[in-house]
């Protein structure tokens, strides 16, 4: 064929993209050595099969889809077709239909065709693969005369590690491009994206946006992460929203959100119904929702409530959300959200571990104020010289080390939401009478500045100290005591909760949401029943992810994965569920460690009539191990 002998002078662009993007692609292929004249578009070569194609591209195929078929519907059928190709121009499938006008873009967009600059010149699948950008080309803006009967638009398709992975390309022979079509196209590239997202089946799911009516839409940011809460893959709009530049895999969850990652288990859903607000560190508050990855056990509603003794029935499935079974907890919860929907402050009481934090966000996610900030401060862990500042913010030059311009406070980020200050206890005496007017008047002044600001926050506060006998010992202002105890919830401490069995389901699933949580034997979840739980769910989920990591790949959690400290027994043991026979004795107290292994070890043959090989599972060891256990009991 003919080669051109004279620079190709591309048309000027007066449309949507920039005239520099046709130059360039036509420079690119005057450099590929094509003439303009050239018969090549309908005779792109075919570099693979139908079924090469499927399987080095199933992900991308299953994606792209339903997005495909549900916008070839939205445009008019007749005049439109779609195509999906990889990253070397290579038509993975195509959409369209059998009639004399679609023959010719058919016979291009044929499966396995590769339609490359190299090959054809410019076209606006060819041209996305190199600009990496949304193009829009009509008649004579394409390089091949044979090709400028037609209109074309593409769009790049972006992977879960952020690279591109494919082009989304409409044509037409006699339809009328418009911003709509193209608009209509990029929607359904960002749609196909999400859908691989959608596809990852060990991961939590954060959907987020600062518009709350964006969330569930392919408009939304979208980070993936690992059962360890480390970030896994995030799309370019979550990328952008939380100004990450490029996506860095690795990332813990507590680097981007002030929430801990345990917590932002508690919110996990299967669906989109309980959006919050997320504070991010690179971008102030988003709006968003936590669901699980479709290959996640999926949540079977609410488990039954079971009796208040605790008992060593097999557990419960998971359900969504904190688990909050104990009816004193329900009734806590219950009384709390009718005071706190009248602004009426909220006194958290209860041990250390109890989850204090926790309750005060349901609060919050269950008020009229949950698309505004939570605004949480321990102030037990700031410095007495600190404390101000964060509280009340401090103007430029306030003091040595300042930040310019300054800095606003924890209580003026809480203006709209809620203000939620754990260990108030703690609060050095000489800012609670600043802290008290505050509350009173409204409104607060920057340190080192005079200006008023006005701020409307909920107040949830919360401790582990008796305020009253403090403030009658003259260790916290009695006025303030009166000022944030509007109503006072005491927490009830772990050993007191009538839902353990079902809690340590719930936090068993919390760690292990790539895969389904080991199970408790029996003689493990009996110990568990029985220990005191000093440092109360905080101490308990720490045990059972000490556990999981132990009796990884074995399937069952046994005596033997957990802590030595567990194995000591309480004051009172754990009272059989009436009318339950017991196959495993209650500890007994003053029971040594090595004394609560031989009675469970015993009560495991027992119960399985001597049979050692089912007693041996039931416990969570080998055969041989028993055997040698059972040995070592004979000679003592």
């Amino acid at each position: 064929m003919p080669k051109s002998s004279s620079p190709a002078t591309p048309p000027s662009r007066k449309r949507f993209v920039d005239s520099q993007v046709i130059e360039r692609s036509w420079q690119r292929s005057q450099n590929y050595g094509l003439c303009q004249r050239d018969n090549l578009l309908f005779d792109a070569p075919v570099v693979a099969s139908r079924e090469q194609i499927a399987e080095s591209n199933r992900l991308l195929l299953t994606c792209a889809a339903p997005e495909m078929e549900q916008l070839h519907a939205a445009l008019s059928p007749k005049d439109w077709v779609l195509a999906c190709l990889d990253l070397e121009g290579v038509v993975l499938s195509s959409l369209g239909r059998l009639s004399p006008d679609n023959r010719e873009l058919n016979q291009v967009f044929r499966v396995g065709a590769q339609i490359s600059e190299q090959n054809v010149g410019t076209t606006a699948p060819s041209c996305v693969l190199t600009e990496r950008d949304s193009v829009f080309f009509v008649g004579e803006e394409h390089y091949l005369e044979e090709a400028r009967q037609f209109s074309c638009l593409a769009t790049p398709i972006f992977g879960l590690d952020g690279g591109i992975v494919g082009v989304l390309d409409a044509s037409s022979k006699h339809g009328v491009p418009s911003v709509y079509t193209l608009d209509s196209l990029v929607f359904a590239a960002r749609a196909i994206e999400n859908r691989m997202f959608a596809q990852l089946g060990d991961v939590l799911l954060v959907h987020l946006h600062h518009r709350l009516d964006i969330l569930g839409t392919p408009l939304e940011g979208l980070l993936a992460f690992d059962p360890a809460g480390k970030l896994r893959c995030a799309n370019r709009i979550a990328a952008q929203l939380l100004t990450l530049g490029e996506i860095q895999t690795g990332l813990d969850f507590a680097e981007l959100f002030d929430m801990p990652f345990v917590h932002a288990t508690c919110y996990c859903r299967h669906d989109l119904s309980a959006p919050l607000r997320l504070r991010s560190h690179h971008r102030g508050e988003l709006h968003a929702c936590i669901t699980l990855g479709p290959g996640q056990k999926p949540m079977r509603g609410q488990p039954p409530v079971l009796s208040r003794a605790k008992t060593a029935e097999p557990l419960p499935p998971p359900q969504a959300g904190p688990c909050l079974q104990d009816p004193t907890l329900q009734e806590a919860l219950a009384r709390a959200r009718k005071a706190f929907a009248r602004d009426i402050p909220v006194l958290i009481n209860g041990e250390t571990g109890t989850g204090k934090e926790v309750f005060a966000r349901l609060l919050h996610e269950g008020s009229s104020r949950a698309g505004e900030a939570f605004i949480a401060i321990n102030c037990s862990s700031i410095p007495a010289s600190l404390i101000e500042s964060e509280l009340f913010g401090h103007a430029e030059g306030a003091f040595t080390g300042s930040r310019k311009g300054g800095a606003s406070g924890k209580i003026e980020q809480a203006h709209k939401g809620t203000l939620f200050l754990d260990e108030i206890g703690d609060m050095p005496q000489e800012l609670q009478g600043r802290l008290l007017r505050v509350l009173q008047e409204r409104s607060l002044t920057r340190l080192g500045s005079s200006e008023v600001i006005k701020v409307d926050c909920a107040l949830i506060c919360a401790t582990h100290r008796d305020l009253k006998q403090l403030s009658a010992n003259h260790g916290f202002r009695e006025d303030l005591y009166y000022r944030i105890n509007g109503l006072r919830v005491v927490l009830p401490a772990l050993r007191e909760r009538h839902d353990l069995v079902e809690l340590i389901q719930h936090l068993l699933c919390a760690e292990n949401t790539a895969q389904q949580a080991p199970r408790l034997n029996k003689a493990a979840l009996q110990a568990l029943l029985a220990y005191r739980w000093p440092g109360n769910v905080r101490q308990l989920y720490q045990t059972l992810r000490l556990a999981a990591a132990l009796a990884e790949n074995e399937g069952e959690i046994g005596l033997q994965h957990l802590p030595d400290d567990v194995m000591e027994v309480g004051d009172t043991p754990a009272s059989p569920a009436a009318g339950k026979p017991q196959s495993q004795p209650q500890p007994q107290a003053g029971d040594t460690l090595l004394a609560s292994k031989q009675r469970a070890i015993k009560a495991a043959v027992e119960a399985s009539g001597g049979n050692l090989s089912a007693a041996a599972r039931s416990l969570g060891i080998g055969r041989a191990t028993l055997y040698r256990k059972l040995k070592g009991m004979q000679e003592d």
